[in-house]
């Protein structure tokens, strides 16, 4: 039978203290970083998001405005426009306007 090694106790020098000091500062720094590095990046991910929702609207409305450019030559077109945009009318026309607000 082998003999029972006794074991020397773990002495506790300051040194050793403050390594194990040094290590729970160091995965508590790391944590909290990590937990603020994935806030970023889902903020981040929001951002982009949005960010593409407004370009694909963009590509929407250039769409639109590619097609009434092309439908700049439609007289009607013109006149609607005229009428609704910038409030024209015919020399013969009387305009009457609600100041009732309602």
């Amino acid at each position: 039978m082998r003999a029972k090694k006794s074991k020397a106790p773990v002495r506790h020098t300051p040194k050793n203290k403050l390594f194990r000091l040094a290590v729970i500062a160091f995965a508590i720094y790391s944590g909290v970083s990590l937990i603020q590095l994935q806030a970023d990046i889902t903020a981040r991910r929001a951002e982009l998001s949005d960010i593409q929702r407004k370009c694909e609207e963009q590509r929407i409305e250039n769409k639109e405005l590619e097609l009434q450019l092309s439908k700049g030559d439609d007289m009607d077109y013109i006149e609607r426009t005229a009428r609704e945009r910038l409030d024209f009318v015919y020399p013969y026309e009387t305009v009457y306007i609600n100041a009732s607000g309602s």
